[in-house]
């Protein structure tokens, strides 16, 4: 059972959230802050969209509200009363997806999830919980434990040493363990680790044992499913969790022991043994940009809407370009790379930070093969 106080992190982290779209640094959605002064201070564009999430969350119309404090009562009322939350995708197309999950399947997930973490005595939350995976491990799974939570922004360059201590869980998203491989952060003695909302990179996890971490968890799953699968070890199948059950008759499908409908596995995997997959790519074609579901075939309609641009595309960026995306555009006539500028312009307008493409290449055709086909350029 949510109390008023769940509720309450769930609409102030969804109010970050909204504020950090239009940031350069997307962590400054963890910084704390004055949520009434927030709220208060939002325009009338971003009160509106603000209070249209807040009604998706809790499958209501949206509502005008006069105080922070008023919206906060409002929807712990309304799940008293319907025993109901919605997890909301990110969206980058422009419309999320509600993804409805029950008090019963919260706590459920929680104590499915319980195992594989005990002997933890505090869990240090990174990531904000208007979205399941910060919900379910820094919310709930505390709750079950039970351990204590020590909240923190997600700066990898913070005085860890001081801050952790034996028995910490820290929960955190790739991006952050790639920062804090990068900058060579020793762990203390006893803290753990893990991550999820995109996939970890082998060489991440075998560096962060390196660096001293006592054992990292990996969690595969996603906002409709919720937590599936977990791994440990660089190169390891995931081990799907013992509160789903599997079908595998024609393609992967699974279902929650508490839950009467199948779901398709939300990735294209394959079986290693009874209860283990490997995710090999995702069906609906999105990249992750710093753990953001973003699909480039959105911000290619956007931008070939811009009367500058005859034929475009977008895809993420290789490794060692970055972690972004980026656009290669064919100009119409009488446009060059000269309007480069407008067209940033009319792209921020448009687009979310997570799918502002970084770098832009020009040129007289779209880069092919030899056979014709789309290539990287």
């Amino acid at each position: 059972m949510l109390t008023r106080n769940d509720v309450q992190h769930m609409l102030t982290d969804a109010l970050r959230a909204q504020l950090a779209r239009s940031k350069a640094d997307a962590l400054s959605v963890f910084d704390k802050q004055n949520f009434s002064a927030l709220f208060d201070g939002l325009t009338v564009e971003q009160r509106t969209r603000f209070e249209e999430v807040a009604g998706d969350m809790f499958n209501q119309p949206a509502k005008r509200f006069s105080s922070l404090e008023n919206m906060i009562n409002y929807y712990y009322a309304v799940y008293l009363y319907y025993g109901q939350v919605n997890f909301l995708t990110s969206g980058s197309t422009g419309a999320y997806k509600k993804c409805p999950h029950t008090t019963v399947m919260i706590e459920e997930e929680a104590w499915g999830v319980k195992p594989e973490f005990e002997g933890v005595k505090r869990v240090v939350g990174l990531v904000p919980v208007h979205h399941l995976y910060g919900f379910t491990f820094t919310l709930m799974l505390p709750r079950v434990l039970p351990a204590e939570v020590f909240w923190l922004p997600a700066l990898p360059t913070a005085n860890w040493q001081a801050l952790l201590k034996e028995g910490d869980l820290v929960v955190a998203f790739p991006l952050f363990w790639q920062y804090w491989v990068k900058l060579g952060n020793k762990f203390p003695k006893g803290v753990r680790g893990m991550s999820s909302t995109s996939p970890m990179k082998d060489e991440t996890i075998s560096a962060l044992y390196d660096l001293g971490i006592e054992k990292f968890t990996e969690i595969y799953g996603s906002s409709e499913t919720g937590a599936i699968a977990f791994r440990h070890n660089a190169g390891e199948a995931f081990e799907i969790f013992e509160f789903w059950d599997l079908d595998l008759k024609d393609q992967i499908r699974l279902k929650r022991k508490s839950q009467q409908e199948w779901q398709v596995l939300p990735d294209q995997a394959n079986m290693e043994n009874a209860r283990f997959i490997r995710p090999i790519g995702r069906t609906d074609r999105c990249v992750q940009v710093a753990g953001i579901n973003v699909y480039p075939g959105h911000v290619e309609e956007v931008l070939s809407q811009h009367p500058a641009v005859k034929e475009c595309k977008v895809r993420l960026m290789r490794p060692e370009e970055g972690e972004r995306l980026k656009a290669f555009i064919v100009p119409n006539e009488g446009y060059s790379e000269a309007h480069l500028g407008i067209i940033r312009t009319y792209l921020s307008q448009k687009l979310s930070v997570h799918e502002m493409p970084r770098s832009f290449t020009f040129g007289s055709r779209l880069p092919v093969n030899e056979i014709g086909k789309d290539c990287d350029w």
